[in-house]
């Protein structure tokens, strides 16, 4: 039997949108098997309360993309299956040992559109200015010239000095064009890197909870990893902790997921260490520009005199994630190193899309849209702040200075593992602790709430569903 959730407000896809995402992702799923019939389009509007046109445009997409097919006499049939068999990540025998015990999965995410999802570090497209976006797109395709060839292996030149001219300077940091090189997404600069450096570094050391898929990627090329633990100050260690074969990863200003802003005290003694045994340091910026209390603090880049600190940046959390561009600012000799690998394992980074930013940097378009989604984003946080103060008082956290979700520490006796199984089964999905720690093997007390996705108007309603399923 088909399950169906239509939501309504700003921002929502037409219902026939919805109605044919939903029977698709349950024929994919395996939900829906191949050759059922599905409900006639008069009995389905009655049950969802639309009109009955609406079941009918829905069919009919779900028919244009194969996937059904409409038989005389009989009604719309499933015409093929597409689910999906994974390989358990424990079974891969990919790279080292130590990506190995890196068990959690690095996998995408089936999103089921009849959830509200909770998800951390996702933008939210109900504000994304269209008209804009498409007055930008417009302009690219007025001058063809751009879409004949490949752009330049570094990057489109135009792209790369407006973050020169209007992105880097917003995080301290001063860069000619030559020392960036644009990227598909943070994850692939971050395999380059780890690529080029595993031929004289071998180690990585980064902090636990975090974002593991960094360390994950490391490991592949024959790093050895070495975890420590994030407090209040961001990541635990000393220079004394650090040695000259280490590149350490860190995420100065938000650490993820925590939101944790790096003290100066530790920021010193990262310094200490590039200057006193050539640490190399991967800074990850993903997201510095949703701040709510202050201003970020510089990046470390931007105090960086001895070339010895990589710069991640992207674009994907100011517009949406599937856009998947991201930047890295380095020492020119070393952008000139990972160019060259770029271009040889992918020609370069889509030009059309490089430059379509470009355009948006150029009119402003991007800086504006980002000023709007701190605000929107600053009121979800508050709205939830609230929530969570009122509904569930035993829960410990600090609100989030910036960045897209919330650390929940829930304490004893109440575990993760069960409050995540509850909320599924109210279609409420929350990323799983294990994600962010090395040893998943011990079951986690903390949440990571994500709000960027989730539309304001929902905020209570989905706390009060956790809060009732809980009590239930």
């Amino acid at each position: 039997m088909l399950q169906i959730t239509l939501r309504e407000g700003r921002g929502e896809l037409p219902v026939h949108r919805q109605i044919a995402d939903q029977i698709q992702f349950q024929i994919e799923k395996g939900e829906v098997e191949q050759g059922a019939l599905l409900p006639s389009s008069r009995n389905l509007a009655r049950e969802l309360g639309i009109a009955r046109g609406t079941v009918v445009l829905a069919y009919e997409e779900l028919c244009a993309t194969g996937l059904c097919e409409s038989r005389v006499g009989r009604g719309t049939v499933v015409k093929r299956c597409s689910k999906r068999e994974r390989i358990p990540v424990t079974t891969r025998a990919i790279g080292s040992p130590a990506h190995r015990q890196l068990n959690t999965p690095d996998e995408p995410v089936d999103i089921d559109p009849r959830e509200l999802s909770l998800l951390p570090s996702i933008a939210d497209t109900e504000h994304l200015p269209i008209t804009a976006l498409r007055r930008g797109f417009d302009r690219l395709l007025r001058r063809p010239a751009h879409l004949k060839s490949f752009s330049e292996s570094a990057g489109d030149p135009m792209l790369r000095r407006l973050i020169c001219e209007h992105v880097l300077p917003e995080r301290g940091i001063e860069a000619h064009p030559g020392e960036v090189l644009v990227v598909p997404g943070t994850q692939y600069g971050a395999v380059l890197i780890a690529l080029t450096l595993s031929r004289s570094r071998k180690y990585l050391h980064f902090g636990t909870p975090g974002y593991l898929d960094i360390a994950r990627n490391f490991a592949r090329f024959g790093f050895k990893l070495k975890e420590h633990p994030v407090d209040t100050e961001g990541i635990a260690l000393t220079a004394g902790d650090l040695g000259k074969d280490d590149v350490l990863y860190i995420m100065p200003e938000h650490h993820f997921p925590q939101c944790v802003t790096l003290s100066d005290a530790r920021r010193t003694e990262i310094t200490r260490a590039i200057q006193q045994s050539d640490l190399v340091v991967l800074e990850d910026d993903y997201d510095s520009e949703y701040y709510y209390d202050r201003r970020p603090r510089p990046a470390m880049k931007a105090n960086d005199t001895s070339a010895n600190v990589i710069y991640l940046g992207t674009f994907s959390k100011v517009l949406f994630n599937n856009l998947r561009l991201g930047y890295i600012v380095a020492e020119a000799s070393l952008i000139r190193e990972l160019a060259t690998l770029h271009w040889s394992l992918s020609r370069g980074t889509s030009g059309v899309l490089q430059r379509w930013v470009a355009e948006l940097i150029a009119d402003g378009t991007i800086t504006s849209h980002t000023q709007r989604m701190r605000t929107v984003y600053r009121r979800k946080r508050d709205r939830i702040t609230t929530l969570l103060r009122r509904e569930f008082p035993d829960w410990r956290f600090n609100p989030p200075v910036g960045g897209l979700q919330f650390f929940l520490d829930l304490g004893s006796p109440q575990r993760a593992s069960d409050v995540i199984a509850i909320c599924r089964s109210q279609r409420l999905r929350l990323a799983l602790p294990s994600n962010y720690v090395v040893n998943s093997d011990n079951d986690q007390q903390f949440l990571v709430l994500g709000f960027g996705s989730l539309p304001l108007q929902e905020i209570e309603s989905a706390l009060l569903q956790v809060k009732h399923a809980l009590a239930g």
